[in-house]
């Protein structure tokens, strides 16, 4: 028999116990890690995959590999700035770019050969495959057998819906980094912001958008990220738990919130929560938790609005689901049961009466107009409430527990409202 067949032969059942190697280790659901040991394994060399942020995604065992840079990033969990400068400006490594087939890069700070393969997902690059020449030479084969690798753990990344959605994997990656406080020093966070290209001020903001609503899907789509661009130029983005976070930096108070914006989120049916202000950036996450809480509490306070803000909601936040869903109304205050009483005996509104009067900080003018009765009738309404209540209307202090009452009962019986009528 011909050599040449010998080898073809060989080589095709190679090929094929390689594939089915791969393809048992990613159906078996035991994910990244599986396969690119699996892979490693087979190719007889470490392998490790990094995303286009250059963040390790995933790695073979770290006891073979004796690449000293390679160690280090897998230490740090990243590349740095001035490796990522570095590798771009080698030839080989242009060169590869070019190209969708694996290619070899050659590093002069280290021995060790370098094989390269693209991840890809729906025709985008999302990552690469490494496979460090550090145990065994590389073989023939190896670059074909690495593509089959990129394909297989594409698969399995693919399944991620951040890697299907992503357009900038390092600002993204940097933003899901923060939210998931992956990033605790400073210095790191110089680092990757660099990489990045992303330049901050002290005025930051967290702005979540929920798209629940949108076309009834959640889809992060280019006619989102291009209206987003459009209204917040400069503020990068990301998809994230199935929303979309941003990290705004300057001030949006409700005086600088424009009509755009507002149509925006009516012709989506998107919400917004948007954060208290915060200066660090190790502080993402809690303020990512503040604006998902705004745009939670603002749903049940005002269901219309699509703009919350969590200095709007702060107050509800601390109320546990004990105290909103309990059937004796204990987030009354005693005090003003007494109004409520009074009001189911005499067919009156002093209850009413006395939030409106506390809510337009005890104004008899501006009350009486949003009443639309004269000051006479409210004063003496106020009057019947002041000796129902015992209390004199100039202590401050019972007068925010009340007002606060107030607003608490509201919310809870909203909540509750809520939980009985099924939502859209």
């Amino acid at each position: 028999m011909d050599v040449s067949l010998n080898e073809q032969v060989s080589g095709k059942i190679e090929m094929e116990h390689y594939t089915a190697s791969l393809f048992t280790a990613y159906i078996s659901g035991a994910g990244l890690s599986a396969i690119v040991q699996t892979a490693a394994e087979l190719l007889q060399n470490p392998v490790i995959v990094f995303d286009c942020s250059f963040k390790i995604v995933a790695h073979s065992d770290l006891s073979d590999i004796d690449d000293y840079i390679w160690s280090d990033n897998i230490r740090k969990g990243y590349c740095s700035y001035d490796f990522i400068a570095a590798v771009s400006k080698m030839n080989s490594v242009q060169r590869g770019k070019q190209s969708d087939e694996s290619y070899e890069v050659t590093c002069e700070e280290t021995s060790n050969s370098k094989l390269i393969s693209k991840i890809k997902v729906a025709g985008k690059q999302i990552g690469n495959v490494l496979l460090l020449g550090c145990t065994n030479p590389f073989r023939a084969r190896d670059n074909e057998l690495l593509s089959i690798t990129a394909t297989i753990l594409a698969e399995e990344m693919g399944k991620n819906s951040y890697y299907r959605n992503a357009k900038n994997i390092k600002v993204e990656d940097f933003i899901c980094a923060l939210l998931e406080e992956q990033l605790q020093d400073n210095r790191i966070i110089q680092d990757r912001m660099r990489s990045a290209g992303l330049k901050f001020g002290n005025q930051l903001l967290v702005l979540l958008f929920d798209l629940t609503w949108y076309e009834g899907s959640g889809r992060y789509d280019d006619y989102l990220r291009e209206r987003l661009q459009q209204l917040f130029p400069g503020s990068p983005s990301t998809y994230y738990d199935g929303q979309i976070v941003m990290i705004h930096d300057g001030n949006l108070s409700k005086e600088l919130v424009n009509k755009q914006l507002q149509e925006f989120l009516a012709q989506t049916g998107i919400s917004l929560g948007i954060s208290n202000m915060f200066t660090n950036l190790t502080q993402c996450r809690r303020h990512y938790l503040h604006s998902r809480n705004a745009i939670r509490i603002g749903s049940i306070l005002s269901p219309q609005q699509q703009l919350t803000y969590y200095s709007d909601i702060q107050l509800y936040e601390m109320l546990s689901a004990d105290v909103v869903f309990n059937e004796d109304n204990n987030y009354y205050h005693p005090e003003l049961l007494k109004l409520q009483e009074y009001d189911t005996l005499h067919q009156s509104n002093l209850y009413h009466t006395f939030y409106v009067y506390l809510k337009n900080n005890r104004n008899m003018q501006i009350t009486s107009d949003e009443l639309y009765i004269h000051r006479n009738t409210l004063r003496y309404k106020l009057d019947l409430i002041s000796r129902l209540l015992d209390t004199d209307f100039a202590d401050s202090e019972k007068m925010l527990a009340y007002y606060v009452s107030y607003k608490v009962a509201a919310f809870c019986e909203k909540a509750r409202e809520q939980t009985r009528t099924p939502q859209r």
